[in-house]
This record gives C-alpha cells, sequence and structure tokens, in this order.
C-alpha cells in the first residue's frame, strides 16, 4: 500500500465494493487488459497451479511498440473472456496468488487515484456496481477529504491542451456546484455551463482566477432558454442519431444497444411520437431519474476533471462534449428502457455508454462531430439537450 494521504473523493467511494462474480457484464470480457513492463514480469515469475500457468503465459502478449507504462497486454479470448476468468466469475490469478498478484489495471479498476498535484480518489461509471450506487443514492453526491493509504499508478501528464491551471481543482469543483443546483431543471443547468466557462476563459486569460472563484452562482449561470418548437426536437433527434451511429460503430460494448435503440425510429411515422411515448414510460418507471443523472454526470466531471479533460478542444469543446454526454444518456436510457422496466436493464446500458465515454477520446470526437453536422451553437444545442 502506498503512503497515506489526505485525498478529496465522492462520498460514495470508501463503500464501494466489487460485486466479484455477480457482475452481469463485468470489467474483464471484452477490453484487452494492459500491462506495465513491472506487471508483466512479475506475472511471469506468479506461483501458480500448472494450469493457471498455462493459461497464463498463453494470454501474456507484448505489443508491437511496447513502453515501460504500455507494455504488454492480456489478450482475451475469442468469446471476449479473459482467459483467466473463472467459471464463478473470478479471476484465477487473484484466487491463487491474491490481490497484490494482479496488475495495477485489475486491482485499482473502477478507482482512478491521482497522487500528483490535487491528490483525489474517483470511480469511473463503465462499472454497474458505480452506477447503481450513483442511480439509487437519492441525494445528491457529497465530497469529502479523507486520509488513505492507496496504490497509484504513475500519471501521465498532460500532452494535448490545457497547461497546469492555477487553483485547478477549486474551479472544478464551483462548476460541479453549477451542476447540482437544483433550483433548475438539469437541461438547464447544463445549458447554463457555456455562461460559466465564457467568463472562466476570459478570467484566466486576465489572471483573475480568484475573482472567477468568488462570483455567485446567478453570475456565473445566466442562460436564455429559447422556444423549443416541435421542428427544433425533431432537428434534435436526427443530430442524435448522427452522433451515436459514428461515435457507436466500433464500440463492442455500445454497438447493439445502439441498434435497438435506433430501430425504435425506423419507419416510424412520427418519430418524435415514438421518442415522446419512450420518455413517458421511462419517467413514469425512474420518477428520481433526474438525481441519479445528476450524480452520474457529476461523477463524470469529477473523474474526467471537467473541463481540463485534456481532450484538444480547448473549453468551448468540453462544453459541447458535455452537452453530448449528457445527450447519449438521456437518449439511451429512454429507448432503451421503451419495453422494460427492470433498473437493471438501465443500469446496463449506461454502464455501457460510460465504457465509451470515460475509456476512450469521446469528448473530442463528439464535439467534432457535433461540429462538423452544424449542431455546435447554443440554439442547436438546445434542440438535442430538450429532448
Amino acid at each position: 500500500m502506498g503512503n497515506a494521504h489526505e485525498y478529496l473523493m465522492p462520498d460514495y467511494y470508501p463503500d464501494f465494493h466489487c460485486k466479484t462474480g455477480m457482475c452481469r457484464a463485468a470489467c474483464c470480457v471484452g477490453w484487452n487488459v494492459s500491462l506495465s513492463m513491472q506487471d508483466y514480469f512479475r506475472l511471469l515469475g506468479v506461483e501458480c497451479r500448472k494450469h493457471v500457468r498455462e493459461k497464463l503465459d498463453c494470454a501474456l502478449h507484448v505489443k508491437r511498440y511496447p513502453t515501460e507504462d504500455s507494455y504488454a497486454e492480456l489478450v482475451h479470448r475469442y468469446d471476449g473472456n479473459c482467459p483467466l476468468r473463472m467459471e464463478n466469475g473470478l479471476c484465477a490469478i487473484h484466487a491463487e496468488a491474491g490481490e497484490q498478484a494482479l496488475p495495477a489495471i485489475c486491482r485499482l479498476y473502477p478507482r482512478a487515484i491521482r497522487a500528483e498535484g490535487d491528490f483525489e480518489c474517483s470511480c469511473a461509471g463503465s462499472c454497474e456496481r458505480v452506477v447503481e450506487m450513483l442511480l439509487d443514492s437519492g441525494r445528491p453526491v457529497r465530497f469529502e477529504r479523507r486520509s488513505l493509504a492507496q496504490d497509484a499508478p504513475e500519471s501521465a501528464g498532460r500532452s494535448v491542451f490545457f497547461e497546469t491551471v492555477p487553483r485547478e481543482q477549486e474551479i472544478r469543483m464551483k462548476l460541479i456546484g453549477v451542476m447540482q443546483d437544483q433550483t433548475r431543471s438539469l437541461t438547464h443547468r447544463l445549458l447554463r455551463m457555456e455562461r460559466a466557462l465564457d467568463i472562466l476563459a476570459a478570467d484566466w486569460k486576465a489572471g483573475r482566477i480568484d475573482e472567477f472563484l468568488a462570483r455567485s452562482e446567478d453570475e456565473l449561470a445566466e442562460f436564455e432558454a429559447m422556444e423549443v418548437r416541435e421542428e427544433h426536437l425533431l432537428n434534435g433527434l436526427q443530430c442524435v442519431k448522427e452522433i451515436i451511429e459514428q461515435t457507436t460503430e466500433n464500440s463492442p460494448s455500445l454497438h447493439d444497444y445502439a441498434e435497438t435503440c435506433l430501430a425504435l425510429f425506423e419507419g416510424a411515422e412520427n418519430p418524435l411520437e415514438s421518442y415522446r411515448r419512450a420518455n413517458a414510460h421511462f419517467e413514469a418507471i425512474f420518477p428520481n431519474w433526474e438525481q441519479g443523472y445528476e450524480n452520474l454526470l457529476v461523477n463524470h466531471m469529477f473523474f474526467s476533471r471537467y473541463p481540463f479533460a485534456d481532450m484538444g478542444g480547448g473549453l468551448r469543446g468540453e462544453f459541447v462534449a458535455l452537452c453530448a454526454v449528457y445527450t447519449m444518456m438521456r437518449f439511451f436510457g429512454v429507448c432503451w428502457m421503451a419495453d422494460k422496466e427492470d433498473e437493471a436493464a438501465l443500469v446496463d446500458v449506461l454502464a455501457a455508454l460510460f465504457r465509451l465515454i470515460d475509456h476512450t477520446r469521446f469528448h473530442r470526437r463528439a464535439e467534432r462531430i457535433l461540429t462538423e453536422i452544424g449542431c455546435d451553437t447554443p440554439e442547436r444545442l438546445q434542440e438535442i439537450m430538450n429532448l
């Protein structure tokens, strides 16, 4: 274990426990596990029974262009399962040699532990247990500081856009406060984020970070909603269709969900009416959906260091991408649940969605797609956000 240090974390973090073999969509299914050089050579020397050793040796592959941090992979079987996953869903390495024998990514996932700069702990929304906790809490996520002894991988640092920003963690928590302002609808909070980021950009450029942090939420989040008519919502549906088709084409976790959700509108005489029926059903079976979705968005913002996620699009690009995140959450939740009522089905589709959002360059790609199709203006973003 690492040395004890005080970390900022969401309040659910200390209570998170892996569901182990009980997961419906386990994290060791469908993803190749990347290993550091240290993990690779440690696994070569793990003491285990012969049949486990044979599986482990066949699974370990050095990458074509290895680096110290990304040296090898545990390659999955033809059916998408990790070759070390046992019939009961547990890991053979863990069972044979204990938790400390696992590669860092297997030992830590879905936890993200940052032990540089502002010390933080959080969890990825791609884990179904994390989604369950956030949907079921019934109250806003709170953040607390706790002293923990945590192992943490070395940070790769930033390479694309953002330099180190003075008082960055305070800025991020200020923006999370905008998202948690429950005097307004979740859609309006998201759209008000644009104003907050514009002010941040101006204050940052002028060296007025202290002034930004002292601003009231009303000053930060001034926003005037437009009148949304039926033609706007039809435009919004078409934009969402474009985003989904372009971002899920090569996503094993989300492709089948996307096909099912888009099929809801194929051949429909009135696509908007089909969506409205599905939405009415969704809100009837999940009357507290907005609190759960707020929690998922807040968790994503904290996990990804929003708006300093380093995806190359700048503050404006990060705003557009966050609109895409919410729109995808909303669309997949509504459309996947159109003929279902079990919360587990909602958890599954949202966890699959966050596999794409949290573990690929989704932010940059979604921002580029929305820009290319002309859906990145304030007016067009309101069309998709009001669905």
